[in-house]
């Protein structure tokens, strides 16, 4: 119901409760008669009175013609006054009714507004509780990358360190066995050029001693491929340490791309 149709629900519920008032003031003892004429005049005065518009003045004599249609007129003029004044008061009342109608349908606009404001809050609250929680999970994953690389570089350091040591340790242990194989093969053509083969005992430690030359060559021969396979083995686990640096570092930009 709008603010129109329930004005005209009220002024027409208005009128037919005066309709009804009218019918039972009607079927009561009527307000004035001749023989109370003067006290309905001083009671209609004072409801005048009350309402702000002026009295009507009674003559003593009002059985001369003239003073009933003084009477008359003021009578009817203040009839009229009040009718205006019922008018003024029923369009005001109405006014009432619809600014009273706007106002309750201000109030229910404004409660859903602060309804959805409410509604809103809540999800940007819930949004900021989801971006926090993002937030946190990205700075736990940043912590452990950073822990994870700053452990990669120590290891990548070590390694570097181990298989600098293993160069220099091979370095010198090629240059021990190049000079020991020198001395050996000389000291084998000393041996075979010394050699006779009159004595048989000779021969036999001879062969003893080519033997054990040959052995520690070859030992030291694998003992330098040993090193090699060693040196490596420490190259290839650099390698993959790097690429274990570059894969957290690339990670790492992966997971701020995708929170952020």
């Amino acid at each position: 119901m709008n603010a129109i149709s329930t004005g005209n629900y009220l002024k027409r519920d208005l009128r037919s409760m005066f309709a009804v008032r009218n019918n039972c003031i009607s079927e009561e003892t009527a307000f004035c008669k001749q023989d109370n004429l003067q006290q309905s005049l001083n009671t209609l005065n004072e409801e005048f009175e009350s309402f702000g518009i002026s009295s009507v003045t009674i003559n003593n004599d009002l059985q001369t013609l003239e003073s009933l249609k003084d009477l008359s007129i003021q009578v009817t003029n203040a009839a009229w006054k009040m009718i205006h004044k019922h008018r003024y008061l029923m369009r005001l009342h109405d006014q009432l009714i619809d600014l009273n109608h706007k106002t309750v349908n201000d109030n229910v606009n404004l409660k859903n507004h602060v309804k959805r404001l409410k509604e809103d809050i809540q999800k940007k609250e819930h949004m900021i509780c989801k971006t926090e929680e993002r937030e946190r999970r990205l700075n736990v994953k940043c912590e452990d990358a950073s822990r994870n690389l700053k452990q990669e570089k120590d290891e990548i350091r070590k390694l570097k360190k181990q298989i600098q040591f293993k160069e220099t340790q091979h370095e010198h242990e090629i240059r021990r066995i190049t000079q020991s194989s020198q001395k050996l093969q000389e000291q084998l053509q000393k041996s075979a050029g010394s050699f006779t083969p009159k004595d048989k005992l000779l021969q036999k430690i001879h062969e003893k001693e080519l033997i054990s030359y040959k052995q520690t060559i070859c030992r030291l021969e694998e003992n330098n491929r040993h090193m090699l396979e060693e040196i490596n083995n420490l190259k290839e686990a650099l390698e993959l340490h790097q690429t274990g640096i570059a894969l957290h570092i690339e990670a790492s930009g992966a997971w701020t791309n995708a929170d952020i």
